[in-house]
């Protein structure tokens, strides 16, 4: 099966548990295999809230760019 276009096919063998190798040439070059276990990541909205306290306190862009261009 190619990979390149069947690979939500490739995806459902993965999610059923089995490995499945890729080829080039007749080469294993590559396997996909299930995760053993779920990863969780971190809530990146929450911690820009924590650190921002809820709104930003920083230089606008615009005033940034401004300054850095100086007068035309």
């Amino acid at each position: 099966m190619e990979t390149q276009h069947n690979l939500s096919q490739v995806l459902r063998v993965v999610e059923s548990g089995q490995k499945v190798g890729i080829t080039r040439r007749k080469h294993l070059v590559a396997q996909i295999v299930p995760v053993q276990e779920a990863v969780e990541f971190p809530d990146f909205v929450e911690r820009a809230r924590m650190a921002w306290s809820g709104r930003w306190k920083g230089i606008a862009s615009e005033a940034l760019l401004d300054e850095s261009r100086g007068e035309r």
